[in-house]
């Protein structure tokens, strides 16, 4: 009796299984996908003149505008060495773990 319980338990849950999931890819609907693949992540260009760099806490302070200035955190610890004070910049945005994070900076 409890054998043919856990054999029918087993069944119907493969079965849910197998239900849960699209049997193609392909002809998944967007939200689907979005869960199969993940989605990325939105990304921003911006540009401006570095204000100040600070590595102890890996952020950037960057001048979007006269009267704008921001702290970016940095994703790669290697653009520290090549950005200076009064550098005009080219540099991509993520909101990674709730902090906007360079991702990506180039020299203008």
């Amino acid at each position: 009796m409890m054998r043919s319980t856990a054999i029918a338990l087993a069944i119907v849950l493969l079965s849910g299984a197998a239900m849960s999931a699209p049997a193609d890819p392909d002809k998944a609907t967007l939200a689907e996908r979005e869960t199969i693949v993940g989605r990325a992540p939105a990304t921003d260009t911006l540009r401006g003149v570095v204000d100040s760099v600070d590595q102890s806490t890996d952020t950037i302070k960057i001048r979007l505008s006269p009267v704008r200035t921001e702290q970016f955190k940095v994703q790669d610890g290697l653009i520290f060495n090549a950005v200076r004070f009064g550098d005009a910049v080219e540099f991509s945005v993520q909101d990674i773990a709730g902090a906007r994070t360079i991702v990506g900076l180039s020299k203008e």
